[in-house]
């Protein structure tokens, strides 16, 4: 789950980085979306990271 957080954290920075060579509105439009996929990833590690605890508690029982 760190990995994931941290290529979500990748990625949004690199957006923004990237960013720097646009005009202003693509800067923000590019930005918003660099948090869109941020916040997409982090949702996907959530529920990775949900189904491993529930893999793991039914292999305890």
């Amino acid at each position: 789950m760190k990995k994931l957080a941290a290529a979500a954290i990748l990625l949004a920075g690199m957006g923004l980085l990237v960013g720097c060579q646009d005009e202003p509105e693509d800067k923000m439009e590019d930005a918003s979306d660099s948090m869109s996929d941020a916040m997409d990833n982090m949702g996907d590690a959530a529920e990775e990271t949900g189904d491993a605890i529930e893999q793991k508690a039914q292999e305890a029982q």
